[in-house]
């Protein structure tokens, strides 16, 4: 059995947190405003804000920052990704 790369898995567990809160936002889309469950499963749990930086190169200032929320489908997405990631090729 071959071994599998860390690289492999934070590429899968990316790729499902991805999946998770894309489809805990299309959820979300369906729900009234202040519906217990888009409060409880689609809404950010964990909020995480990342910069902005500003990279001035004279000529054109880049600016590059990331903000991560991560809702109750986000963490579903990464437990299938691990699982995926674990018993498959």
């Amino acid at each position: 059995m071959r071994e599998k790369s860390i690289a492999s898995l934070i590429v899968t567990l990316f790729v499902g947190v991805l999946i998770g809160s894309a489809l805990g936002q299309l959820l979300g889309l369906f729900l009234p405003p202040n519906h217990i469950v888009k409060m409880a499963l689609v809404s950010p749990i964990l909020p995480y804000d990342l910069g902005p930086w500003d990279l001035n190169l004279i000529i054109i200032v880049f600016t590059f920052g990331l903000k991560l929320n991560i809702n109750f489908f986000g963490i579903l997405g990464i437990v299938g990704a691990w699982y995926y990631h674990k018993y498959s090729y």
